[in-house]
């Protein structure tokens, strides 16, 4: 059956960089279609999110003519004006990422329809202009259209040519015209509705207490007060509406905090001074980042937990008779399957191999001696892991002279666990090298089948890994909504050493908690009736009674079995994260990407600038930034972005010991698997970019760092 693996938005892929020097040919009060810039705009795709439309409305009364930054002699005009061309300029996120477009309102002097206003040059008619509109005359939207905005702007006289009387503030009418043109443009974008449905946010920045139509009188009527349209629009629409407050007195303030609160966005944003405006216009790019474009794979890539039989008959041959030679073991073989070159990672799931869209775990278990037993995690949850898994199962790592001077030699042979984090290999993360006991005279013995100790291994495991995914700074980060489910690989009974009682009590739990486990019987031991009720019933208790085992003889059998599982999956195509051909496990002998704190390798955006900047610490402690196109150092050739990165969690240890039983020699390091090994990019990940399409990772956005700035107005 199969398992939709799938998060709760959808996955962003927008590119955001620094664009100079681009002219678009666009009218003041027109809907004359823009020259096309010279750059790549993002388009909507599978793994795009709809690009919201938002609307600026800029008040255009003559109050906005007051001078307000006395040490530069500007007007709130002028000062509203440049920082708004801030956060849309070309190459800013709402330019690359939204729709925009711009109305300025003045009042309305008649109620007959077509009525300019006698002081206005600028072209506003019945109280508004429409400068810049969402889509053309054949409904057609503008692409980054924010030069648009800029050249509009700049067409645009101060009000009334710098009068300080004569243009009023009918808010409620720009309002309504704004609800009008949603209306037509939504009539104009059927396909807009489906789910989900293309966002719409209104931006009002104004500096006065609102006016009737005809400019005359002050927060009056109460017909027309524009929280009664914000509210319409948030209520029935679901249409958020932002105030920025422009050095307003007390009264427009309370009056601009109403229209807010109705509109549902608590209140309005305070600009009292120049600084604290372009502050506030960027709180509100944040505040439609934070609720209106949300990434899809939330909970990151899922995590897969192999679970290897470790007793001594996966080293034996001749059903049971004799200690295998190179290849001919059950471990070599599973080996090859795992991390061989058409194993496990190197699966098709259809858009992509199926170590670029899993992190990928390694788990052991055998005997129960010494205490506390043999299980071990050898590899936690991971990207690009399979030279890890290779090193980790290979006997040679674990063959130290002189307990061992030959791993195929036969029993008996005393293994030493080594730590892969110490060159070589110098992996970047804690990886333990593991082998079944070999003691004995013909025949490799030592290791029993504690599958039950193995189960409750990883389940513990899991809930350690996902406590400290949750935790801030986190490597790897999870969620609720992250995903689990574990493939159990197993050649023998485990009668004598487990339970029905314990096995089922382990993998119901799991599968309780949504972590599937699916079973594998492998080896020439699994096909007696016993053995194979065993293994149906394992199957059936780690699914929900849905999954049936399945049956692998040899080497390729445990392939296709594996094929099978990952092939009756259904990945969300946006979460594929990893591109792990170009960037294996990094070792201390490869370059490491170094991601920032949210898991990506994208920047802060500088909403003074539109720029994209990004710094990253090399291995000699020096720093990188991004270059002037807006690329960065750490980016492959296919236009993609690694965000494997290297981590500092700790191995830790479990006692050293002999089994007195056995009476075999043995050193091990013990658990390697302590959960502190966090997550890739918050999944906030994106598919490989076979086109050449950039598509960038909303962290570039969610880190803005807006700390410090202005705060919020609570109202009484």
């Amino acid at each position: 059956m199969k398992r939709l693996l799938e998060s709760n938005w959808k996955r962003i892929g927008l590119q955001v960089g620094l664009l100079a020097g681009i002219g678009l040919a666009f009218a003041v009060g027109t809907h004359e279609e823009p020259a096309q810039a010279g750059f790549d705009c993002p388009e909507e795709g599978e793994c795009t999110f709809k690009k919201p439309n938002i609307m600026f409305i800029v008040d255009n009364s003559t109050s906005m003519n007051e001078i307000w930054d006395t040490d530069n002699n500007l007007t709130r005009w002028q000062v509203s004006v440049a920082a708004l061309q801030q956060i849309v300029q070309p190459g800013s996120f709402l330019s690359q990422n939204t729709h925009l477009a711009l109305m300025r309102f003045g009042h309305d002097p008649s109620p007959a329809e077509g009525t300019t206003i006698p002081a206005d040059s600028s072209g506003i008619v019945d109280g508004q202009a429409l400068d810049v509109a969402w889509d053309d005359d054949n409904a057609a939207y503008y692409p980054c259209n924010g030069q648009a905005l800029l050249d509009a702007l700049d067409a645009t006289p101060a009000p009334a040519n710098g009068a300080l009387f004569g243009i009023g503030t009918w808010t409620n009418g720009a309002l309504q015209a704004v609800s009008d043109e949603i209306d037509a443009t939504k009539a104009d974008h059927p396909a807009d509705q489906a789910d989900p449905a293309r966002a719409y946010v209104n931006v009002l920045l104004t500096d006065g207490a609102w006016t009737g139509q005809d400019g005359t009188t002050t927060l009056s009527p109460a017909s027309q007060n524009p929280a009664n349209t914000t509210a319409d629009l948030f209520d029935n629409q679901d249409i958020s509406t932002y105030v920025v407050a422009v050095a307003g007195d007390p009264a427009a303030e309370m009056a601009a905090d109403e229209t807010a609160a109705a509109g549902g966005t608590d209140a309005a944003i305070d600009g009292n001074t120049p600084e604290e405006l372009e502050q506030a216009l960027a709180n509100v790019v944040q505040n439609i980042i934070s609720s209106v474009v949300a990434p899809e794979c939330i909970g990151g890539l899922p995590r897969v937990m192999i679970l290897l039989d470790a007793s001594s008959s996966m080293l034996n041959i001749g059903g049971g008779t004799m200690a295998g030679g190179m290849g001919e073991t059950g471990w070599d073989q599973a080996r090859e399957a795992l991390a061989g070159e058409q194993g496990l990672f190197d699966i098709d799931v259809g858009i992509g191999a199926a170590e670029d869209v899993t992190q990928l775990g390694l788990a052991v278990f055998g005997h129960n001696q010494p205490a506390p037993g043999e299980q071990n995690i050898l590899v936690q949850y991971a990207p690009c892991a399979k030279d890890n898994f290779a090193w980790a199962l290979d006997p040679n790592s674990s063959c130290v002279e002189p307990g061992c001077t030959d791993p195929w030699g036969g029993p008996p042979i005393a293994w030493t666990y080594s730590d892969g984090q110490q060159d070589p290999p110098g992996f970047d993360i804690p990886t333990t090298s593991h082998m079944p006991q070999c003691a004995g005279n013909t025949f490799c013995s030592g290791s029993g089948t504690y599958t039950h100790l193995g189960l409750q291994l990883i389940k513990d495991n899991q809930v350690q890994y996902q406590a400290d995914g949750l935790m801030d700074g986190a490597e790897f980060p999870t969620n609720d909504e992250t995903i689990y489910f574990n493939i159990l690989i197993t050649d023998g009974q485990y009668n004598g050493y487990s339970t029905n009682a314990q096995v089922q009590g382990e993998l119901e739990e799991m599968y309780n908690d949504g972590i599937t486990t699916y079973v594998i019987g492998f080896g020439d031991g699994v096909d007696t009736p016993a053995a194979m009720a065993q293994l149906q019933n394992m199957a059936q208790w780690g699914s929900g009674d849905s999954e049936n085992y399945y049956d692998a003889n040899n080497q390729a059998e445990l392939e296709a079995a594996l094929t099978s599982i990952f092939g009756g999956l259904e990945f969300d195509p946006c979460c594929a994260f990893n591109d792990c051909s170009e960037t294996p496990e990094p070792t201390t002998l490869e370059p490491d990407p170094i991601p920032d704190d949210d898991g990506t390798t994208d920047g802060p955006l500088d909403t003074d600038t539109g720029d994209t900047t990004e710094e990253e610490t090399t291995e000699e402690g020096t720093t990188e930034e991004t270059t002037e196109e807006g690329t960065t150092e750490e980016t492959t050739e296919e236009g993609s972005t690694d965000d494997t990165t290297e981590s500092t969690g700790e191995e830790s240890t479990s006692d050293d010991g002999n089994d007195d039983e056995i009476g075999a020699e043995e050193t091990g390091t013990g658990d390697a698997g302590s959960g502190d090994i966090g997550e890739d990019d918050g999944c906030n990940c994106s598919t490989s970019d076979d086109d050449n399409k950039t598509r960038g990772l909303l962290g570039t956005f969610l880190v803005l760092g807006f700390a410090g700035l202005i705060r919020r107005r609570r109202r009484d």
